[in-house]
Parts: C-alpha cells; sequence; structure tokens
C-alpha cells in the first residue's frame, strides 16, 4: 500500500512537469512566430504608435517627432548657397532650422571670390546633449592641394536629396518638409493618394520640386518656358502662369533636387545661381514643379541703395560670364506687357541692364499682349567681329555645328544696307553677287552661315561714290563710323562696319568690254568672265525686305559660277 502511494506521487509530478513543459513551449513558439510575422510586414512594436499585441505600447508624442526627425535628416541635406556676405542671414537662419529639426545636416557654399566670401561668416553653436555639429561651411574655390573630390561638395552629401536653400528663411516646423519629400519620391502623374506609387531608393529622380517664399510678388510671373538653341547662339525666355512645368523660376525659392541628378550636371553650383542650375536642368531633361505651399521670409536683405546696387554689379558680371561660358550671342524675351519703344543707342553701354532675369521679367497680366523683346550681345563697333579669321571659307564656329553668330549677322545686314543706300543715292550700276544673290533667291534672306555678301558693280561708276573715291588712296571712314578699304589682296573694295570690326560687305568692281564682263583687279573663283546679256535687262530679287538689282536668266548665272540653287521655281521682277 505504502508503495503504491509513491509510485502515484511520482506519477503526478512527472505529469505536471510534462504539462509545464508543454506549456512552455507553446508559449515561447506562439511569441516567436508573432516576431517573424511583425518582421515580414515590416512593422515593429516599437518603431510605431500602434499596439500589435497585447503588450506592444504606444509610441509616445516625443517618440514621433525623434523619429519624423530622424526620417528627414536621413533623406535631405539643406544647401545655402547663392548669398552674399557683405548682406546675409545666415546665422538666424540655420539656428532656425536647427532648433526645428536638431542635427539637421546642413552645408553653406561659399564662393571663392573676395567680393563674395569677405568679410567670412563666423558661426558657432553651442551643442547642448545629444546634439552633433553637423554644419559645414565649404569654399568651393580653387585649390590645388585637394583632390577632385575634395572639391566637390556633393562628395560630402549622404542623403538621397539637396534642398538648395536661399539666404534668409524660417521654418515654422517639418510639416513642410515633409510634405515635399513625400511630393517627390511619388510618382507623378497620380490625383488620387491612395493609388499613388512610391519611388525606388535606387532610382534618380529626374524632377525637381520648387518652394517659394511667401514674400514674393503676386504681380510679376515667376514661370518662364526656357529654349536653349546653341546653334544659333541663342536663348529664349517665354513668360507662362503654368505652374506644373516652370523651366526657370524668377523670385525667391527653394529647389528640392536627386543628389544623383546633380552629379550628372557639368557645374551644377555655377554662378548665376539659380540661372545657371535651370539651364543644366532643361538640357538633362529634368521637370520642375512649383509646390503650392511656401517657405516664411527671414530677414529682409539687400534694403538699402548701397548693397542693393553692389548686388545687381554682381549678378550682372555673373550673367555676362554666363552668356560668355554658353556662348550666348541672342537673348530673346516674350513677355505680356504693354509694348514701350525700344531703348536707343545700344553701344553707349544701355544694354547692360538687359543682362540679368530678375523677377521683373513680365507682368502677370497675361490678357496684355505678348512683346518679344531682342538682345544681342558681342559684336559691336568698339569690339572685334566674333567671325574671326577664315580659312578655306570656313569660320571656326563651322567646326561647331553652328551658325553664323546673329550680332554679326545684325551688323551684316545693317552694312549692307548703308551700302545700299550710298549705291542707289550715286547711281552706280550693281548687281547682288555669288551666295549672297543664292539666298535671295532660295529664301529672301541672308543665310544663317553668311559671314559676307558679295556685290558688284560698274568700274565706270566709281568716281561716282565719294566714299569708294576716297578710299582708294587711304581708308575712309564715312559719317556713320562705317569704314571703306581698298583690298590689299586685289583691286576690289570692302566696307566694314568699323574699322575694329571686320564683318562687312565686298564691292567687286566689274568693266564691260563688249559681249563680255570681266573682273577689274581682283582675282579667285568671284572673276569668273561671263556674257554682257545677263546684264541687259536687269532683273530684281527681294533681299533683306527691300528691291535688289541681279542678273537676269539668274539660274544660269549662278551656274556658270558653279553655285546650285534648291530653289524649283524663281520669280524675278522685270
Amino acid at each position: 500500500m505504502k508503495v503504491f502511494r509513491l509510485r502515484l506521487v511520482k506519477l503526478l509530478l512527472l505529469g505536471f512537469l510534462v504539462a509545464n513543459l508543454i506549456f512552455i513551449y507553446y508559449a515561447w513558439n506562439t511569441l516567436l512566430w508573432r516576431r517573424i510575422s511583425r518582421a515580414l510586414g515590416g512593422t515593429d512594436g516599437d518603431g510605431d504608435g500602434h499596439a500589435n499585441g497585447p503588450t506592444a505600447k504606444p509610441l509616445s508624442p516625443k517618440d514621433k517627432i525623434r523619429n519624423a526627425n530622424k526620417h528627414i535628416r536621413k533623406s535631405i541635406t539643406i544647401m545655402f548657397y547663392g548669398h552674399y556676405n557683405f548682406e546675409q542671414d545666415l546665422r538666424s537662419s540655420i539656428e532656425n532650422i536647427l532648433e526645428i529639426i536638431p542635427n539637421m545636416p546642413i552645408m553653406v557654399l561659399q564662393e571663392g571670390g573676395v567680393e563674395y566670401s569677405y568679410p567670412p561668416v563666423n558661426y558657432e553653436r553651442n551643442l547642448t546633449a545629444g546634439e552633433e555639429d553637423t554644419v559645414r561651411f565649404i569654399n568651393l574655390a580653387f585649390d590645388v592641394r585637394q583632390t577632385r573630390q575634395q572639391l566637390s561638395p556633393l562628395a560630402m552629401v549622404h542623403t538621397k536629396y539637396v534642398l538648395l536653400m536661399p539666404d534668409s528663411v524660417r521654418l515654422s516646423g517639418k510639416n513642410l518638409l515633409q510634405k515635399i519629400l513625400r511630393e517627390i519620391n511619388t510618382v507623378p502623374g497620380v490625383k488620387d493618394p491612395a493609388q499613388r506609387v512610391a519611388v525606388s531608393s535606387d532610382e534618380v529622380v529626374k524632377r525637381i520640386v520648387l518652394v517659394p517664399f511667401v514674400g514674393n510678388l503676386k504681380s510679376f510671373s515667376s514661370c518662364v518656358r526656357l529654349n536653349l538653341d546653341l546653334p544659333n547662339w541663342t536663348l529664349e525666355l517665354i513668360a507662362s502662369n503654368h505652374t506644373a512645368h516652370c523651366d526657370l523660376f524668377l523670385q525667391k525659392h527653394a529647389i528640392l533636387v536627386d543628389v544623383e541628378a546633380l552629379r550628372a550636371m557639368p557645374e551644377p553650383f555655377a554662378l548665376p545661381f539659380p540661372e545657371m542650375f535651370y539651364i543644366q536642368a532643361k538640357t538633362a531633361n529634368l521637370t520642375a514643379t512649383v509646390f503650392p505651399q511656401s517657405f516664411q521670409e527671414g530677414r529682409r536683405l539687400f534694403a538699402s541703395f548701397h548693397t542693393k546696387q553692389r548686388r545687381m554689379e554682381l549678378r550682372r558680371r555673373q550673367f555676362r560670364d554666363m552668356y560668355k561660358k554658353l556662348q550666348i550671342k541672342r537673348l530673346v524675351r516674350r513677355v505680356h506687357k504693354v509694348p514701350t519703344k525700344a531703348p536707343a543707342a545700344k553701344e553707349t553701354g544701355s544694354w547692360q541692364h538687359n543682362l540679368v532675369i530678375d523677377a521683373q521679367f513680365s507682368s502677370s497680366n497675361f490678357s496684355l499682349p505678348q512683346t518679344t523683346v531682342i538682345d544681342l550681345f558681342g559684336c559691336e563697333r568698339t569690339t572685334k567681329s566674333c567671325i574671326g579669321a577664315v580659312y578655306n571659307n570656313r569660320p571656326f564656329y563651322f567646326y561647331m555645328d553652328r551658325h553664323t553668330p546673329p550680332c554679326c549677322l545684325d551688323k551684316l545686314k545693317t552694312t549692307f544696307n548703308h551700302v545700299m543706300e550710298e549705291f542707289e543715292n550715286v547711281g552706280i550700276r550693281y548687281w547682288l553677287d555669288n551666295y549672297a544673290l543664292k539666298s535671295a533667291i532660295e529664301t529672301n534672306q541672308l543665310s544663317p552661315d553668311a559671314y559676307d555678301i558679295d556685290i558688284s558693280f560698274n568700274v565706270q561708276d566709281l568716281e561716282r561714290s565719294n566714299a569708294m573715291k576716297k578710299s582708294q588712296s587711304k581708308p575712309y571712314v564715312d559719317n556713320e563710323g562705317f569704314y571703306w578699304i581698298k583690298a590689299t589682296d586685289g583691286h576690289y573694295f570692302r566696307v566694314q562696319f568699323s574699322k575694329i570690326n571686320q564683318v562687312g560687305v565686298n564691292l567687286l568692281p566689274h568693266e564691260i568690254s563688249g559681249t563680255d564682263v570681266k573682273a577689274s583687279g581682283f582675282f579667285g573663283w568671284k572673276a569668273n568672265t561671263f556674257a554682257a546679256d545677263y546684264l541687259h535687262p536687269m532683273s530684281t530679287v527681294l533681299f533683306l525686305g527691300r528691291a535688289v538689282m541681279c542678273p537676269n536668266n539668274v539660274l544660269e548665272y549662278l551656274e556658270e559660277k558653279r553655285i546650285k540653287v534648291k530653289a524649283d521655281e524663281t520669280i524675278m521682277e522685270d
């Protein structure tokens, strides 16, 4: 009996132990699979604000703010660029950002020139517990002691996006940063928020988000469509009120852009900024969208006349250097405003005021008619011609796949009209010749590749022109500044736009002897002898807006000179 009781106690104890082991096993197994399912589902009881189980606790407001700040810091680096040290608000702007988002990565890019970097900006922050020094000042000046990677500020960026921020900004919270980050992180074109698709982290975002400022003027159009026509040396700007696609934003704003898109640009931080940036973005097919909300302004800058003029002078220099670097010779502005009379005398230097593309580009009243304003840079009376020396009938820009600079074409047309007025006033018998005649037949305009114009005339009429008569012995400058000279490589004449600017018209003398017309004192392929019947009677052709004398049977005439005309049908006036 006693033995039976001992065995029963042992069995009960064994069963109790087995039951405990089974309970522990199932409890451990349940918790393990719950954690695995959370990991696969992308949720974590310690990382969000939802209770996923009986032991999960919701996040406190401090934890939510901490996670939001961490997400912004890992995604965006704020870059201050385009400021001027003689009038700036960088210290207050940086302090404001760090108060909203502690440890936010901030970079201040500084141009190397003395006019930009002096006086230097000194910034020191008293770090509190848990705060790091995340503000870096980077000088963009060339330093032979550094490598190419060390000279690039983008090599120090470790986030996917960069927020290019102008000087003097105040953040009221992190909400706007979260919104623009969500905007650039989603695939465009989807209006329903529930159907938005996120951009892959490895994908280069080919769009930029523009965030305007509250203080921008509403009376001017900020969005501009930009067309860069390098073969014709032209930059065209068209005022627009469509904020969905904005090639260039004129007023104060910040730019959110992918770092890889910046690295793909040849010079993303070239001056003037951001105009040069937008030209490179347009070339790289980056689309821009204006965000509907705005940043708050900081302290008002450039309020005094002195600082405003100093900044404007630097901006003019920046734009002048940009046009030279891009080899832009013509700036076309298409604006909506009341037409005004064009300013007189561009050659006095007043045209320099048109270099800068500022916020007053156009009135926002698009009910007004569109007005086209064209500014030409270079090829003035006091500067050399942009064409330069010509070898084998091919200027240097021919090898760059470009046409004749438009400023040179404009001065060539001006010189041609001046010669026509002189010849017609004194009664010289002339005719348009060679490739200029070919262009007149084909298009009634000057060829985009022309660098001179040939006009032939009867040598017996030479004495009728006082300018040509004087230029036989020495160069002669007429009352309007045109330079008449007798060529050194033959007895023909040349009329240049000025003594320094050698864009001009060739005057080729011909002598009529019997039934033939021969060159009088000049040689080469232009000196072909042809029948006098081509000049009896003469015809006219429309060229540069005026009727110009030319030979009859002009197609046969040019064919004798081995010049082929593209036009199938040519209408001449007898």
